[in-house]
């Protein structure tokens, strides 16, 4: 009887050990699985003969980098600071970082190209991007980040093509200095859900932003200065464009250029500095229809105003 019990004993001991191990091993498979997807990858122009990606053996451009990564899921590219004259583009999940903003530098090969073009989940981190016809293409659709970057003396700095405003397809541009671009600083071709925050948008040839009707966007913390156009020009119609915490001075037109073509909207315009522009402060066209200018465009912490050549805020405009 005493043999038979202990044989039941052991008989559930082992089950429970098959049980635990079982158990853990479907937990630990799919982390397994998961980290096995990520690829991190190395860039360096000063790269040998000899390159495999790897920290000892990096490949000497990006183009090569991102080549090799063809049938990796998720790929990080981290390139070392240099000049790298090419034109990239970043495939859907890839992540490319550089080692400082001011000296990891992509300059276009082909100057009618853009720089660098962005595919859905793509992520640029701490370059120049210089030269190019558009500095940083956004694809359809494409969710995009790009972070402290410097983009300067291309034809757009960033352009995006249209697409939708659902949050997964989200273009967010934060700590970017946009600079001395022949066009606009940042324009938006089309419907699209669009964040700019603690950035710098200066000296461009056109407008600083420049954004569609149908945007819905969030712009905070950033300074836009000297640009030859308007600081922004923004579109109510289907808009829902959220301001704040903005420094908006000494653009060669208005401070913030608003246009309607009479469907509602909402552009709320929140303590904000706008200051020393070349017309309005803040000029509202009516292009065509009526709109309750009122009711589509609001202030929160109200605005400051001064030295705008031709006024605060225009009268309603007719522009036909």
């Amino acid at each position: 009887m005493i043999k038979l019990k202990e044989t039941i004993k052991a008989e559930k001991k082992l089950k429970l050990a098959v049980f635990a191990f079982l158990a853990l091993a479907i937990v630990a498979l799919p982390i397994f699985a998961f980290s096995s997807r990520k690829s991190d990858v190395y860039v360096n122009a000063k790269a040998g003969e000899q390159r495999d990606g790897s920290t000892s053996h990096p490949y000497k451009t990006i183009s090569e980098a991102i080549d090799h990564s063809k049938n990796k899921d998720e790929v990080e590219i981290h390139v070392a600071k240099g000049e790298y004259k090419e034109n990239i583009t970043l495939r859907n999940g890839m992540k490319l970082f550089g080692e400082n903003r001011e000296n990891t530098i992509i300059k276009a090969k082909k100057e009618k190209n853009e720089t660098v073009s962005m595919k859905n989940d793509s992520t640029i981190d701490g370059f120049t991007i210089k030269n190019g016809k558009m500095g940083i293409w956004v694809e359809k659709d494409a969710k995009a980040s790009i972070i402290n970057c410097v983009v300067k003396d291309n034809g757009n700095g960033i352009a995006i093509q249209g697409g939708d405003i659902k949050k997964s397809n989200q273009v967010s541009i934060s700590k970017t200095k946009i600079r001395n671009n022949s066009w606009s600083g940042i324009y938006s071709a089309g419907i699209r859900r669009i964040s700019i925050t603690d950035s710098e948008i200066l000296g461009n040839k056109k407008d600083g932003i420049d954004l569609a009707r149908g945007t819905s966007a969030w712009i905070g913390g950033t300074s836009i200065k000297d640009n030859k156009g308007s600081g922004m020009k923004l579109v109510v119609d289907q808009s829902s464009v959220w301001t704040k915490n903005n420094d908006i001075r000494r653009n060669s037109r208005e401070g913030i250029e608003i246009s309607s073509y009479g469907t509602d909207g909402r552009i709320d315009i929140s303590k904000t500095k706008i200051v020393d522009n070349g017309r309005f402060g803040i000029a509202r066209l009516q292009r065509a229809g009526n709109t309750s200018w009122t009711k589509n465009l609001t202030f929160g912490i109200a605005p400051e105003f001064w030295g705008n050549i031709s006024g605060d805020i225009s009268s309603v405009l007719y522009i036909k």
